[in-house]
């Protein structure tokens, strides 16, 4: 198939690469000023924390703008406040043969995809491991490569067919909230400059979690919005966990449980690079929920607040444990 690849990033670099793996002719769109660094790279390189060699291919054609009437697919790989550009890019219309396929974090993307163009279904891509970008187009992929995708579509659920990334059909957007809930985690990993593991086994950030987690469920229940948990278990269950045995809790989880006990998730990043984050769509998505259906949510308005006072900015500035959990006003 013809695929387009808009992003190269951590997340993008990897799908690129088993893309071309797969044998697909693979365009990869960059900006503009990547140019330079990536013209005078020869490949594509996947690094694996969780064994094996790296995934080490050919670069594909690069690219500075959008043409999906030469593509049978698009992945879109790009943050949420670059979404609106590349929407842009599309023109007036999406062609109807090109699958468009939107891999950010949350639901909202596929929610303005339908907005801008809605006479196409977007079909959404949760990707659910954690990616880091090392050099131009040379990604580390620190957790098990998986990716969901809504669809019944034969052609686009065998795309990365016998490459390491395994593809799994989903239904309804269930899949797609419960990392949502998983991903509240990572405004609390920019704050203090924690990893996943250490948001579960220290008692001030786990804390802090549990409270998002709690404020999230109460308003996705109250506004009927389906999610599923890792190991499909019941919120008190997985709460108790998370809790009492956060090891346990990581082993059930799809997304982490591979994880590198050193990997930090991209806001830690974007943090420390003062780029734009994606708390809006995630802990920020909680809040406008709550607003909708009357639910209070001061601990994920909290958290977006203080991740929007410090993103942009240099040096970054972190939190200890103790300081995030006093800011939020959790008793002990």
């Amino acid at each position: 198939m013809r695929v387009t690849v808009i992003g190269a990033g951590a997340v993008g670099t990897v799908l690129a690469a088993h893309l071309v793996r797969a044998g697909h002719a693979v365009k990869l769109v960059i900006r503009d000023e990547d140019v330079p660094a990536m013209q005078s790279v020869r490949h594509l390189r996947v690094d694996r924390v969780t064994g094996g060699p790296p995934l080490t291919v050919d670069k594909p054609a690069l690219a500075t703008g959008v043409d999906l009437d030469a593509a049978d697919a698009a992945f879109i790989c790009v943050k949420h406040p670059d979404l609106r550009g590349v929407l842009d890019a599309f023109g007036d219309a999406v062609p109807a043969h090109c699958a468009v396929l939107p891999c950010q974090n949350g639901v909202g993307a596929t929610q303005r995809i339908r907005q801008r163009f809605p006479a196409i279904e977007p079909v959404a891509a949760t990707v659910m491991f954690n990616a880091q970008t090392l050099q131009p187009l040379h990604a580390r992929v620190t957790t098990e490569p998986t990716l969901l995708m809504r669809t019944a579509d034969a052609r686009l659920l065998s795309l990365f067919r016998d490459t390491g990334l395994r593809v799994r059909r989903v239904r309804g957007e269930g899949a797609a909230w419960g990392k949502l809930l998983i991903n509240l985690a990572n405004a609390i990993c920019a704050l203090t400059h924690a990893t996943f593991h250490d948001v579960l086994h220290n008692a001030d950030l786990r804390t802090c979690f549990l409270a998002a987690l709690d404020e999230a469920v109460d308003v996705l229940d109250a506004t009927d919005a389906p999610y599923r948990l890792p190991a499909s278990l019941p919120y008190a269950a997985y709460r108790r966990m998370l809790q009492l045995t956060p090891s346990l809790a990581l082993r059930a989880s799809a997304f982490h449980r591979t994880a590198s006990p050193h990997a930090y998730p991209s806001m830690v990043a974007d943090m420390l690079s003062a780029r734009p984050t994606e708390v809006t769509q995630l802990n920020g998505e909680i809040c406008r929920l709550g607003e909708l259906c009357g639910r209070p949510t001061p601990i994920n308005a909290r958290i977006t607040r203080m991740i929007q006072e410090r993103e942009e900015r240099l040096p970054a500035q972190f939190l200890s444990p103790s300081e995030l959990r006093q800011a939020l006003a959790l008793e002990d």
